[in-house]
């Protein structure tokens, strides 16, 4: 069993740059947002029978053989994760992100949501540690750990990396299907500067012997820069399935990706790399058309596959398709069957609260993907909404809460998301989620594309799709009533709006809002957000850290929010987590105070223990409720 454990700080009296010690503070260095308490990862094998532990310690900025020449640092250079045995558990593969010891990585940056980060696939024989762990004898090298456990280490042969010219190599995985095993894993040799980005899928042939053969490399699925409108767009996946996710004759691989603002299940054949979406519909009646978002949650061991479907009228549906019909070759074009298995509730249920049977159907939501292509900007592509309407906008006409989504780099799917459900059907408001370019699912050229533009081009983007559904549903909605709702990058365009739209945006509500790069640059746990997306591609030098110059700061400030503070009348509702760590509360609590102090209606929901999310339960139903009223009063 592979064990993936946090670093001790206690235990390391090294400081290097990146180091489980910071330099000067002697204090654990963290990867910020949601992983606060996190310093650093080690690999450990625990054997079952015997209930001995053994660090791996032939590893990147480790102690073994080797290391040090490599990673330039010492314990904590790297953190390690995703490992898997090899097939013959002679090995174990890994990813290793830098944490200082790879010269990427001078300050710690936040992990989570930021994809960006520099990593590489490494295989460390572990062929004597675990014979020492199999033996049932106490030996020099067995100490007693702190809580009495029982550890065990031993020196092995060099690791070795696998991806020396890949910028981002992460999730390997091993297919043993076929008739050479394989290891399998996401990379993009050139990397991004964005949070997010377009992965290529790569393979090594495995021996048993000798681990991966380095002269077998084979680039599986390509990096997509332009798609064509309906094309795929390029693989836009964190990670691959921790599962079973190969057919049983090793020719297919199964996974879930952003197709434009649809999530999907696409079948990637190992022979040709040929990428297929497999077309299936759990609510049709035989049909398999559909815009639901489905995702692959398993595979059993006879390669059928349990998949989930939901749409922004209808909550998740679990459902089965049989292996069979995943080998068809219509499987693309004609769709294959699928049996429900379970239908699950749009929230969890009390002893007094009974749940709403369908938020869907005739009498209640109905939505559409509405696809439109602006004629700014220097990458041409199309730019996609989620339009969601209530019945009350077949009789006459509803307000319109626009939803930009936040990140920049993500994308809201046509998947069932409660608050917005919640917001439309209970508030009987027309929902428009807006995927603007530099939204994932779209190619790597329109994802980029707003990097050094932000502010402009996103906001563009959202102000054409809003007058185009304006123009085409006049009956249905009423253009005299039209909000905005956003949280992160979504409130930073909420601002913006608000802003610069002032006539066409009546009412915002805005949740851990960017509102002045400036002043959150030295602040945040991503400094280069600010550097890439207001200065632009390769403004961010990832070899050093250091403030903003004086020409960096004006440009920052000239994208936010803050830049327009004089032109809002829009009332707003602002909410923060203090505790976040991503964007500093005191951004929304400065664009709270300069609202105030000219004399525009706000209010300012602070919730001292959330962080960048607002997801804590108590704290996300008196959000939306907040969020609710503050549109029932002033839309």
């Amino acid at each position: 069993k592979v064990v993936i454990n946090e670093g001790n700080p206690s235990q390391s009296p090294t400081i290097s740059i990146g180091a489980t010690n910071t330099l000067g503070y002697g204090i654990g260095e963290n990867w910020g947002e949601k992983y606060g308490s996190t310093c650093r990862l080690d690999i450990h094998v625990v054997h079952i029978e015997t209930g001995k532990v053994g660090r791996v310690e032939n590893v990147p900025g480790g102690i073994g053989i080797g290391s040090a020449s490599e990673s330039g640092s010492t314990t904590g250079g790297f953190t390690l994760g995703q490992a898997s045995f090899s097939p013959d558990g002679q090995y174990v593969v890994y990813t290793s992100w830098d944490a200082g010891g790879g010269g990427h990585m001078p300050k710690r940056l936040g992990s989570i949501y930021c994809y960006q980060r520099h990593c590489k696939i490494h295989q460390s024989s572990i062929q004597n540690l675990m014979k020492k762990l199999a033996s049932e004898s106490v030996d020099d090298e067995i100490s007693i750990g702190e809580k009495g456990d029982n550890t065990c280490s031993s020196k092995d042969d060099d690791f070795l990396c696998l991806t020396p010219k890949d910028t981002l190599a992460r999730s390997p995985r091993f297919l043993t299907n076929g008739a050479v095993p394989k290891l399998v894993w996401l990379s993009n040799a050139k990397g991004f500067d964005t949070h997010g980005g377009v992965m290529g899928l790569s393979c090594l042939e495995w021996d048993n012997e000798n681990g991966a053969k380095m002269d077998t490399r084979k680039e599986i699925v390509d990096i997509v820069d332009l798609p064509e409108d309906d094309e795929f767009p390029g693989l836009f996946l964190n990670q691959l399935p921790d599962e079973q996710f190969v057919s049983q004759d090793g020719r297919y691989l199964f996974a879930t990706t952003q197709w434009r603002s649809v999530t999907r299940i696409i079948r990637i054949s190992t022979i040709d790399g040929e990428v297929i979406p497999i077309a299936f519909n759990l609510n049709g009646n035989g049909g398999s058309e559909t815009f639901a978002s489905q995702m692959l949650l398993c595979m059993t061991s006879t390669g059928d596959a349990i998949v989930a479907q939901s749409e922004p009228n209808s909550p998740a549906v679990i459902g089965f398709l049989t292996a069979k019909s995943l080998l068809s070759p219509d499987i693309g074009d004609q769709g294959v069957p699928s049996t429900i298995i379970s239908k699950l509730g749009p929230i969890a249920a009390t002893s007094t609260v009974r749940l709403c049977e369908n938020v869907g159907g005739d009498d209640n939501l109905s939505y559409q993907v509405i696809r439109v292509h602006p004629p700014h900007g220097d990458v041409k592509a199309p730019v996609e909404g989620i339009l969601i309407l209530p019945s009350e906008s077949r009789n006459h006409p509803v307000p319109l809460i626009v939803v930009p989504h936040g990140g920049p780099h993500s994308c809201t799917p046509t998947s069932y998301i409660p608050s917005y459900a919640y917001l439309s059907q209970g508030g009987k408001y027309a929902i428009l989620h807006v995927n603007f370019r530099g939204s994932s699912g779209f190619g790597q050229a329109p994802l980029e594309s707003l990097a050094g533009k932000v502010g402009v081009q996103d906001v563009k983007d959202v102000v054409y799709l809003t007058e185009h559904v304006m123009a085409k549903f006049n009956n249905s909605i009423d253009y005299a009533r039209i909000g905005v709702c956003g949280g992160s990058h979504g409130g930073f365009l909420a601002g913006h709006l608000i802003g610069q739209y002032p006539e066409l945006f009546k009412v915002a509500a805005m949740r851990n809002p960017v509102t002045n790069i400036a002043t959150m640059t030295t602040a945040t746990d991503i400094p280069d957000w600010c550097y890439v997306e207001s200065l632009g591609l390769n403004s961010y030098d990832w070899s050093k850290f250091r403030g903003p110059t004086r020409e960096d700061l004006t440009v920052m400030w000239d994208a936010s929010p803050i830049a327009h503070i004089d032109n809002v009348k829009a009332p707003t509702l602002v909410a923060i987590g203090n505790s976040d760590k991503r964007v500093p509360p005191s951004q929304g609590i400065e664009f709270f105070h300069a609202l105030r102090s000219k004399g525009v209606d706000t209010k300012l929901l602070v919730y001292d223990e959330d962080d960048h999310g607002i997801d804590r339960v108590q704290s996300e139903a008196d959000h939306w409720i907040n969020v609710k009223k503050w549109f029932d009063k002033y839309l």
